[in-house]
């Protein structure tokens, strides 16, 4: 959040970016990324999840299917196929590293900057 403000001298960044956080189409992408080497069970929803995963980012998505993967490795005791069980339970070990609040202060940090450098 905090910049040095000899970084944002002229000549030190050409610009600077504000990423917001993913919406439902690009949180399902990240799903579907994430999940492509994984053997899923037919009742997994992506788009359900995506749906239900709102402030995360794509890191917190990326631990999510990773925490899902092994939390049916460690029912089964062997590889197995990743179930919409398995993701539910992840959802409650793995949630979002970003609060609304924490949203809100870095869409006014972006609006600052941008009215600094337009």
């Amino acid at each position: 959040d905090i910049v040095d403000p000899a970084l944002l001298r002229p000549g030190r960044f050409d610009r600077i970016i504000y990423v917001p956080q993913p919406d439902y189409a690009a949180r399902l992408e990240i799903l579907k990324i994430h999940t492509r080497k994984m053997p899923l069970d037919a009742d997994v929803d992506l788009g359900k999840i995506a749906r239900i995963t709102e402030l995360y980012s794509g890191a917190d998505l990326a631990a999510l299917c990773r925490e899902a993967a092994m939390t049916a490795l460690r029912e089964a005791g062997r590889p197995t196929k990743v179930k919409m069980a398995h993701f539910i339970k992840a959802l409650q070990v793995v949630g979002p590293s970003l609060t609304k609040e924490d949203l809100e202060r870095y869409e006014k940090i972006a609006d600052e900057f941008k009215r600094m450098f337009d």
